[in-house]
């Protein structure tokens, strides 16, 4: 009697086996692979400088907007925008009692600009 009930035990386990087995090769047959679509697209640096109009004075703290993304003048003036597309932005610079300047950029290479201040 034992002997029989070991053995369909053992049928039971590896039935189980065998189809849990089955299921996962199932799975992966019918699995698709995503495939990603990378572009190749040369990105560009955007750097340059804020200063006071009238002293030529490097003016820290100065926010950037390129397409709505803030960016800072560092504590000499200068500013660094990287891993930017090539393309059409609109810029704002501004800076607390200075009028704020807009600019239209047409990023086709790495630009550096000098962007000048008139206080209020």
């Amino acid at each position: 009697m034992k002997s029989i009930l070991v053995i369909a035990a053992s049928l039971l386990i590896s039935v189980t086996a065998f189809a849990e087995t089955d299921k996962i090769n199932n799975k992966k047959g019918k699995e698709t692979e995503t495939v990603a679509f990378i572009e190749n697209v040369n990105a560009l640096q955007l750097t340059g400088s804020v200063v006071d109009e009238k002293n030529k004075e490097t003016l820290a703290g100065a926010t950037i907007l390129v397409d709505g993304k803030k960016y800072y003048s560092d504590l000499d003036g200068n500013f660094s925008i990287n891993d930017v597309i090539p393309g059409k932005y609109q810029m704002v610079v501004e800076l607390i009692s200075y009028e704020p300047v807009s600019l239209e950029i047409d990023l086709n290479k790495n630009q550096n600009l000098n962007i000048s201040l008139l206080q209020k």
